[in-house]
């Protein structure tokens, strides 16, 4: 039986997508008649499930490896029709030459 020869592939070959989304953004102000607004709050949560988690470490990780700095951002009002999920967004500042 013949051997199939497999191509060899290089760690800085490895791709991820950076677009993380997440299943919920707390708080939500969708009830107009709470008395707590958004700016009198002082957390904020995101819900996600195991896959959005592991992919949100995999992101920060890689992320971590170039930027000193990491900004993390939710996007609570966009959510998306097809699955009902929230995008979720890591950059860094990065200073011009």
């Amino acid at each position: 039986m013949p051997k199939t020869l497999k191509k060899r592939k290089s760690a800085a070959s490895i791709r991820f997508d950076p677009n993380v989304r997440c299943d919920r953004i707390y708080p939500v102000d969708d009830n107009p008649n709470r008395k707590i607004t958004i700016t009198d709050r002082k957390t904020v949560g995101l819900k996600l499930s195991r896959p959005q988690a592991v992919h949100l470490a995999r992101v920060l990780l890689a992320a971590t490896q170039e930027w000193d700095e990491i900004e993390v951002t939710a996007w609570r009002r966009d959510k998306r029709k097809s699955d009902g999920t929230y995008h979720v967004t890591v950059t860094s500042a990065v200073a011009e030459n």
